[in-house]
């Protein structure tokens, strides 16, 4: 029992889940809170803003398994300080492309959004100065295994845009008072991180990963991030474009309350994952982790989806006010949507873990299908839900039978040891 409770695996996973999920109920507070101070139309040019920069974080967050995995795979002190340091030193030139590609891109982005203050979208160009820095320095962290460091640096981060955004906006600055916030809290996460790994930065090593390989695993991982992200993004986007301000505000309530499902059970695939991989590598059965891991899911995503068919106006009154009660026809909608994509993302998680990388072809024709659909029928908020919850259906029918009738797949080696 003393070594299971001392095991990295276990103490590593125990302070993640507990982490993440702190982290998540201040994400949603924060949320409620906006939604409620900000109201409908103002709520929902700010989260369309918070897809937008998710969308432009792909690229920077797909790479975090990469350096997990090759800051965790270093042979020795010199190896792993080489490491750290060229990989600070990418994040630098990355941030600084992002800035300028924002910049020149920023007049498209606020006319396509219907935004009329085009200094939201440059606020989102300066805060990439240092959030790509923050990602990259977060992934060295736990691959580095200092997972409580890693946990800490979010949730201050997370604080600060909270307790920041509601001064702001008190003041009277609504959605540039949160964007204001959102630089500051990023430079506390730079700041935090970078001083936990300021030993790897002093090691001299003059190291260099192979980089072609790197980019080599690197590409389904781009591609399953991309995927991943844009199918619960790309719609609030799309909705912000083709909707009303009102309208908008009124779907991202729904998104917020929907992703319940996903962020509220996203740990158990993070635990499923090395556990799967390990037992794999071990040659030990590992499918009844799986089913297990499903069956979990499953039971939480149910509990959520009943308490959104039978209280929707409860649940919709108490967390964002009477504003959203156009919203209560369409949450347990809403809530399917999200299950069916929960559901899809384990799938997918448990085929990575297993190298099976083709995969990652299944979500990215998923999510090309829903914004595909999306443009072209968008008559009401419940049709573009419908459309969600048809393109969800089909990635979980999909993912199955794939898993259930590919035995191989196309495995990657994951002993990515650099310098041969």
């Amino acid at each position: 029992m003393k070594k299971i409770l001392t095991h990295p695996l276990f103490t590593g996973s125990f302070i993640m889940v507990f982490g993440s999920n702190a982290v998540n109920f201040l994400n949603y507070l924060y949320h409620l809170v906006m939604g409620q101070m900000l109201g409908p139309v103002f709520y929902g040019e700010l989260v369309a803003l918070i897809s937008l920069i998710g969308l432009f974080s792909i690229i920077p967050v797909s790479l975090t398994l990469v350096i997990v995995k090759y800051v965790s795979a270093a042979k020795n002190e010199r190896e792993n300080a080489g490491l750290v340091q060229w990989f600070k030193s990418q994040g630098f030139k990355i941030s600084f492309i992002m800035f300028i590609f924002i910049l020149i891109i920023s007049p498209a982005i606020a006319n396509f959004l219907h935004i009329e203050k085009i200094i939201y979208i440059i606020i989102i160009a300066v805060s990439f100065l240092l959030s790509i820095q923050v990602v990259i320095n977060r992934a060295i962290l736990q691959g580095l295994l200092k997972f409580k460091e890693t946990v800490l640096s979010i949730f201050a981060e997370v604080g600060f845009k909270f307790i920041i955004s509601l001064i702001l906006i008190f003041l009277g600055f609504r959605v540039g008072g949160a964007m204001m916030a959102l630089v500051v809290s990023v430079f506390v996460g730079w700041y935090m991180t970078s001083l936990y790994i300021r030993d790897k930065l002093k090691v001299v090593s003059d190291y260099t990963p192979a980089v072609k390989k790197m980019l080599i695993f690197s590409f389904p991982v781009l591609v399953q991030s991309f995927a991943i992200t844009s199918l619960y993004t790309s719609d609030i986007i799309l909705v912000k474009h083709f909707f009303s301000s009102f309208d908008t505000g009124i779907y991202a309530s729904l998104s917020t309350l929907g992703k319940i499902i996903f962020f509220g059970t996203s740990p158990i695939a993070s635990v499923m994952f090395p556990l799967v991989s390990q037992k794999q590598s071990k040659g030990e059965g590992y499918r009844k982790i799986f089913i297990y891991s499903l069956l979990a899911t499953s039971i939480l995503a149910f509990i959520a989806l009943v308490i959104y068919w039978l209280v929707p106006e409860l649940a919709i009154r108490l967390l964002y006010g009477s504003a959203y009660l156009e919203a209560t026809n369409l949450l347990v909608w809403f809530g399917i949507f999200m299950t069916l994509f929960t559901l899809s993302s384990l799938v997918i998680n448990y085929n990575l873990s297993l190298g099976k990388m083709k995969i990652v072809i299944f979500p990215l024709v998923a999510a090309i299908l829903q914004i595909i659909l999306i443009w072209f029928y968008h008559y009401s908020l419940f049709e573009v839900i419908l459309i969600s919850i048809g393109v969800s259906a089909l990635l979980l029918t999909a993912l199955l039978i794939y898993s259930i009738y590919s035995k191989n797949g196309h495995k990657v080696n994951f002993n990515h040891s650099t310098g041969v």
